[in-house]
Parts: C-alpha cells; sequence; structure tokens
C-alpha cells in the first residue's frame, strides 16, 4: 500500500458511525482525496482538534486502492483558521468556497496554484473586520479559483461568429455571457443561446485581468456595483452549468445578506443555533 504524507485543507466533513469521520482534503501535491479518519471521534493523540473545515493540516495515512478512500492514521493541525468560524461573512462565504473546490476540482489531480490561493483566500477571510473592499475581493478569489479549475471565460471575442471585443465594433454587437459555450456571444448570435445574459464592456475588461491579480493588487481593486453584480452572475452561472447542480452554501448565504450587500442572522435565528449547525453547510 503506497503510503500518502502531504500538507492538506479540510473542504469536507461528516461523520462516519460511532468513531470514524469521513473528510475531504485538498493537498499540494495531490489535490483532492477522499479519505477515512478511523477512529477521529476519539483518539486526540492521533487528531488533537485538527479535522476542522478550513484548516491546514500535515496528515499521513495508506492508500489502499485508487477507487478507495484513503485512510488517514494521523493528522496534525499547521493553521485552524479560527477566526473564519467567528465571524458570519467570513465563515458564509468561506462554505461557499469550500462547496466549490469540494464538486468542482477533480479527484487526485494535482493543483499546487489552487493550494496555495486557498491559503491566501482563508488568510484573508480570517481577517475580514480589517479588510477593505469585501465583496470585490470575494469576486476576484471566485473568479481565480475558476480559472485554476480549468473553467475559465473566454472574453475577448463571440464564440459563434468570431467578432472580436474592441472599440471597432458596429454598433448593436453587444455581448453577452453564454454559461454554455463558457465565454461571450454577440447580440446578433444570442437567439442560438437562450440562457445568455448580458454583460458590459467594463465588466469584460476588467475579468480579463482579474485572475492575474495576486494579493497585493487584489486590495486595490475596487468594482462598482454593476461590475459586482455582473461578475458573480457569470462566475456562479458558469460553476453551475460545470457542477450540474445548485451550490446549497450559496442559497444560505444569499438568504443572510440583505439588500445592502450587509450581512445579517435571520429574525428566527440564535446565534448559537447558527453556531450549532454551521448555517447548515458540513
Amino acid at each position: 500500500m503506497p503510503r500518502v504524507k502531504d500538507n492538506a485543507f479540510i473542504v469536507h466533513k461528516t461523520d462516519y458511525g460511532e468513531s470514524d469521520i469521513i473528510i475531504t482534503l485538498f493537498s499540494a501535491s495531490r489535490g483532492k482525496i477522499s479519505c477515512i479518519a478511523k477512529g477521529a471521534k476519539r483518539s486526540r493523540k492521533r487528531f488533537p482538534g485538527s479535522l476542522e473545515l478550513f484548516s491546514k493540516v500535515s496528515f499521513n495515512g495508506f492508500i489502499k486502492h485508487p477507487l478507495a478512500l484513503t485512510r488517514i492514521d494521523e493528522c496534525q493541525l499547521l493553521k485552524p483558521y479560527l477566526a473564519i468560524q467567528e465571524e458570519l461573512k467570513s465563515y458564509l462565504n468561506g462554505c461557499y468556497f469550500l462547496e466549490i473546490v469540494n464538486r468542482c476540482s477533480a479527484e487526485r489531480q494535482s493543483n499546487p496554484e489552487l493550494f496555495e490561493l486557498l491559503d491566501d483566500l482563508f488568510t484573508f477571510l480570517s481577517d475580514v473586520p480589517h479588510n477593505r473592499n469585501f465583496n470585490c475581493r470575494i469576486r476576484l478569489f471566485e473568479l481565480q479559483i475558476i480559472t485554476l479549475l480549468g473553467f475559465k471565460p473566454e472574453l475577448s471575442h463571440c464564440l459563434d461568429c468570431g467578432i472580436k471585443l474592441d472599440n471597432d465594433n458596429p454598433r448593436g454587437r453587444f455581448f453577452n455571457f453564454s454559461p454554455q459555450t463558457g465565454g461571450l456571444v454577440c447580440n446578433h448570435c444570442r437567439p442560438r443561446h437562450p440562457a445568455a445574459f448580458n454583460v458590459s464592456q467594463g465588466t469584460i475588461n476588467l475579468l480579463n485581468q482579474a485572475h492575474m491579480l495576486d494579493n497585493k493588487l487584489r486590495n486595490k481593486v475596487n468594482f462598482t456595483p454593476q461590475v459586482e453584480a455582473e461578475s458573480a452572475r457569470l462566475c456562479r452561472a458558469l460553476l453551475s452549468w460545470h457542477s450540474g447542480c445548485s451550490f446549497k452554501s450559496l442559497k444560505i448565504l444569499e438568504r443572510y445578506i440583505d439588500n445592502n450587500g450587509i450581512y445579517k442572522i435571520a429574525a428566527n435565528t440564535t446565534t448559537n443555533s447558527i453556531n450549532s449547525n454551521k448555517y447548515g453547510v458540513r
């Protein structure tokens, strides 16, 4: 049985039986790995408080079969990112990104750039009260993760007729985004794409550069409300199309945001009940 030893983030967990836990890790060298931690609920020596969502851990174990769950024998905590679970908007957005990684990344395919981006993302979410342009930076992380998952949208020309997005376009050749094709279609070609929706040229120009931004540049960018709304719709439509499902965490996230983008706790929900069920996301 080949031995596995690596660093990873915990992106999903569920109880299994009386003492075991099934967890999904996103590791530095092997990408997403589905694992079982035998006796994790009883052994604090082998799993000392390390199996919480968002945690960065060092683990070792065995792969019995390529299609079988990897058996985790030991897991040591490197970074807990506990602050994410203490702030409402951090936790809700964090769960959304965990679900993206869990649903859309391929099993056991290395993606070191995505691993590093998750480290940047969780560091950002841990420092929410001091962050500027929160929603803008969330949109940038969203687009960059989509790009690293291989779903980068084509935003330079119409995928049907090939007309380019530039200042020489004739009037009326405005562009729309089609999730099915993963890119732009002009107004002339739009009837063949019923799910396409309008995207402004300003949003397109910004998104064409957004996936290349590092942490320093992310902190300097700011979106207008229109760009923020259009980029969110584009990213989520693309993710929904590629994953073939709706995201449970996104529905919960939207339930806790009012029309002004302010995060709130529902009137019939107490803080203790929210903390205990983790907003319905595991």
